[in-house]
């Protein structure tokens, strides 16, 4: 499943890791996805919040059922 991540965050955090690696030149394309992927990676739910949404889930009432 791909992660829908906003085009403007993706190149804040590229930018941002251009200039810790020195602003180097021709490598764009690899910060850019290096970027992309790191916040795709924080995006994802950890163990714990699968956990969390399935006792909330146990632990809502039942629906009613239609007539």
């Amino acid at each position: 499943m791909d992660v829908c991540i906003p085009e403007d965050e993706i190149r804040s955090r590229a930018y941002r890791l251009w200039l810790e690696a020195g602003s180097p030149e021709g490598r764009a394309e690899e910060f850019w996805e290096r970027a992309r992927m790191q916040l795709a990676a924080a995006d994802k739910p950890t163990q714990s919040d699968l956990v969390a949404d399935s006792d909330e889930f146990a632990a809502a009432p039942a629906a009613a059922s239609p007539r």
